[in-house]
């Protein structure tokens, strides 16, 4: 046994093993811990389809690099692990079809072949399958299958010629942490060694965690717990059916929730049920397989039989039901464990390990040799989610109920959770009952209950009841063994009938509410309360030093009492974190973080100061955020105000912030906006912040009956901030995209041309000389034909001059222009010289489009916001 290691590995899996090989191809020194032998635990018994196209950007990046690793591995190590059998989805309703098309349209831009097909022509490609009940599908000749002992085998070989270890029989007894050096941060620990369980010690700095449904187990041993649970998954094997063979195609029916995968001349047929069962695991079950509960599986087989008759009259040759690990919101657990230095997840993968295996494996080597990914893994970051979640057992198991279930359900952008809305760690605002009150359609966003848009009456979210699943007698043992025998169904649920109503690919039921919403901002005062933003402190003697070496503005160089908008790169230019600084004084600054990306943020701060003498303090959970927005936010501030001077131009710069007593309390009031108007954000003590909300409400009404003064949520802020081209972080911004590419480079160019050191810096100095290879662009489209709003979606393509050079990243309905607004970024072209310039952009003669669904629709390029472009209102010039 080798005495220590860059690496270890715990996991002999198909991502554990491409871990192994993409670390050890990075120079690293790296061993693989296995206790049982390679492929046990859920990679063996793995389906092992691969499918090209998903909704994500990312997730067709990744998938189709595992696809190439399969090939390539096959030529380097003679192991075969790759057919190229095809892909088939089935579509039985109109909006099924509608997102098949959208990926076809996706799928222009990544080159890969797809085929929209009618139902009669869906027998062409596979003649087995029924068809007269369906509406379309989409046909992607290039998908295929896994095999998992192939693929495992093929890494091993290929990374124990690079130098690597494998050690199967071994397991870990124990991974030996060191207290961080920071005393400023006592509770983060840095990795040290990991123990076997034969008694051997490998020194190391780096554990990576890829034990599949068994990660718990070794989370543990770093005093942490991640959001995973095992479940049962099944899938049965016919026996030999007359027709099939080799060559044709998998098959997804995601309406009926199954797929009918093909095993020689025969099927292998799962899929997703509602009611799924929760189960326990030992580490003597690696090998194991569950009895297959034919009553529970009797709902997929329905589904089976309706797609392909011929499965009622063959035989079933054999049943697999295995563990597999899902988590609460159907995204793996990747990257470093917040807390504990040097420990990194690859697993939770929600049966998609296979597809995924290759592309996390090149990413995960990524992130820990250089401190980040390559590409933007926000959404399998393990720290996106909040403490307090994961603290609670409830929330964790009802999210992953609902994550399951959903597994095959249509991604809708307006589509919104139901589990975990009313659990003990949902976090609420100061204001809560007061938009309760007001009638918010609520959404939850890191556990926090944030509003979304107001139409009044009750609509707030209700105890989760699994959508009725377990509502027969003794159907609740799947989930827990000592609980009550059902749970019924609500009989009346209006926020999810409220929800239900946008769950379009068109103009959603939300549309008008929202205007109202965005016309009140434009020309009165909207109030939107933006609590669950992050809101920390970061002081000590050293704080100044931190701020300087990780933010991209100056911030040495302002004035106590200003604000500043910054970012914060990583060691390749790509932003990690943006947020808006408060310098109090040069040992304390006051930070407020995008709410969704809040714990991510406070990781990446903390992991950059630990040879610091300074520290965070959280101030979320103590701080309401109210927003007064619009042209007539400061006259009706000042009547909350003792003194209305307090916040004119002059006492209160745009950009700048002080402590006043508004409403009779003392509030940090920054001088900020969001959305392009004139605006204040009060930061309110929770305690108090009803009686400030009341108070700011009593204070519109006196504005008169011609000032619209009314509540607004972020779907309002979607549509006025896209009108003013402000960025979204994990949609416009992200780890692979630096500011100049972002079109934010006034965030960082004044320190760069200072020569002013910060992480990132001599990267970004790097691109500006080589040019900018790929660049943000906005984008507006007019109505449509017949006069009604065009709605995009994400993931439509960008159209230069008849070339698709990108794809839509983030997109609304921008109501105060009555304009479809997108961005994207986009490539650079053939002829584009060093970069791509705004110049180049603008250039004569230059015609730009957005594909969306086989149409395409002439755009108008905006180098400024669409709205207001030279940012009067911002300085109250109305």
């Amino acid at each position: 046994m080798t005495k220590s290691a860059d690496v270890v590995i715990v996991g002999g899996g198909s991502l554990g093993m491409s871990a192994l090989y993409h670390l050890q191809k990075k120079g690293l020194s790296c061993v693989l811990l296995e206790r049982n032998q390679l492929t046990s635990g859920t990679t063996w018994h793995s389906a092992g389809m691969l499918w090209r196209l998903r909704p994500s950007d990312i997730d067709i990046e990744l998938h189709s690099y595992t696809r190439q690793m399969c090939m390539q591995l096959e030529e380097e190590t003679g192991f075969a692990s790759w057919t190229e059998n095809g892909g088939l989805f089935i579509a039985n309703n109109k909006e099924r079809f509608e997102e098949y098309k959208r990926l076809a349209e996706t799928a222009k831009y990544f080159g890969i072949e797809s085929n929209i097909l009618e139902p009669n022509q869906i027998n062409d490609v596979h003649p087995l399958l029924r068809t007269d009940d369906t509406v379309g599908a989409m046909y992607s000749p290039s998908d295929g299958t896994i095999d998992p002992t192939g693929i495992v085998n093929a890494y091993a070989k290929a990374a124990k010629k690079l130098g690597a270890k494998i050690y199967e029989k071994t397991g870990v007894a124990s991974v030996k942490t060191t207290p961080s050096s920071n005393p400023q941060t006592p509770n983060a620990s840095v990795v040290q060694a990991i123990t076997t369980t034969a008694g051997h010690t490998i020194e190391t700095p780096v554990v990576v965690n890829a034990c599949g449904a068994w990660a718990n187990e070794l989370t543990s041993m770093v005093g942490c717990k991640i959001p995973l649970l095992a479940m049962k998954h099944a899938m049965v094997v016919t026996e030999k059916m007359e027709g099939m063979h080799p060559s044709l195609p998998n098959v997804r029916d995601h309406d009926l929730s199954i797929y009918l995968k093909t095993q020689g001349d025969a099927m292998a047929i799962g899929g997703y049920e509602q009611n799924p069962e929760f189960c326990e695991l030992d580490e003597k079950f690696e090998f194991g397989l569950f009895n297959l509960d034919w009553d529970t599986f009797g709902q997929n087989l329905e589904g089976h039989i309706q797609r392909c008759p011929a499965i009622e009259s063959v035989g079933i040759k054999s049943t697999v039901c295995g563990p597999e690990s899902f988590t609460p919101d159907h995204k793996p657990l990747v990257g470093p464990q917040p807390g504990v230095h040097g420990f990194f997840h690859a697993c939770g993968f929600n049966s998609m390990g296979m597809m995924l295996g290759g592309g996390i494996g090149r990413e995960l080597a990524e992130w820990v040799v250089t401190g980040s990914a390559d590409v933007d893994l926000f959404s399998f970051d393990v720290a996106r989610f909040h403490r307090d979640n994961l603290g609670d057992p409830k929330w964790v198991k009802d999210r992953t109920h609902e994550s399951y279930a959903k597994t095959y359900a249509i991604v809708f952008p307006g589509d919104e959770s139901l589990a975990g809305r009313t659990t003990p760690s949902v976090r609420k605002s100061g204001g809560f009952e007061d938009t309760a009150a007001a009638g918010c359609v609520f959404q939850n966003r890191h556990g926090y209950e944030r509003p979304g848009y107001f139409i009044g009456g009750d609509v707030a979210p209700l105890e989760y009841d699994y959508y009725g699943a377990y509502e027969e007698e003794g159907a609740w043992r799947l989930l827990e063994e000592s609980s009550p025998a059902s749970i019924a169904k609500h009989k009346e649920n209006k926020y999810e009938r409220v929800i239900e109503g946008d769950l379009t690919f068109g103009v959603p039921e939300s549309f008008d509410a929202v205007a109202e919403e965005c016309h009140a901002c434009r020309n009165g005062v909207a109030v939107f309360d933006q609590s669950y933003f992050g809101n920390f402190y970061l002081e000590g003697p050293e704080a100044l030093d931190a701020v300087q070496k990780l933010a991209g503005f100056d911030v040495e160089a302002k004035e106590d009492g200003s604000v500043t908008y910054t970012t914060m790169c990583n060691s390749k230019g790509g932003v990690e974190a943006d947020l808006t600084v408060l310098r109090v004084n040069e040992d304390q600054f006051y930070f407020s973080a995008g709410g969704q990306t809040c714990s991510k943020d406070w990781w990446w701060i903390e992991r950059n100061i630990q040879d610091m003498d300074c520290k965070l303090r959280d101030v979320s959970d103590e701080t309401t955020l109210l927003s007064l927005q619009g042209p007539k936010s400061r006259t009706l501030l000042q009547k909350l105000v003792e003194d209305p001077a307090q916040i004119d131009d002059e006492a209160l710069e745009f950009s700048h912030g002080k402590k006043i007593i508004v409403a009779g309390h003392e509030c940090l009031v920054l001088r900020l906006t969001f959305v392009g108007e004139l605006g204040f954000e009060l930061h309110v003590p929770s305690h108090c912040a009803s009686d400030v909300y009341k108070a700011v409400f009593a204070a519109g009404a006196e504005l008169g009956d011609g000032v619209p003064v009314r509540n607004a949520g972020y779907k309002c802020i979607d549509s006025l901030s896209a009108e003013k081209g402000y960025r979204h972080y994990h949609a416009d911004l992200s780890n692979a995209d630096t500011p100049m590419e972002a079109g934010i480079g006034f965030a960082v160019l004044p320190k760069l041309k200072a020569g002013v050191d910060f992480i990132g810096s001599g990267a970004l100095n790097k691109k500006r000389e080589e040019g900018f290879q790929r660049k943000l662009v906005c984008l507006t489209v007019e109505h449509d034909e017949d006069g009604s709003p065009v709605i995009f979606n994400g993931m439509e393509t960008i159209i230069r001059n008849g070339e698709v050079l990108g794809l839509v990243r983030s997109t609304a309905y921008g109501h105060s222009v009555e304009k479809t607004i997108a961005f994207g970024y986009i490539d650079k072209w053939e002829g584009c010289q060093k970069g791509i310039t705004n110049k180049q952009l603008q250039e004569e003669g230059t015609t730009w489009q957005i594909g969306d669904r086989g149409k395409v629709w002439d755009a108008t390029l905006h180098i400024k916001s669409v709205f207001d472009p030279k940012g009067e209102r911002i300085s109250g010039i109305y």
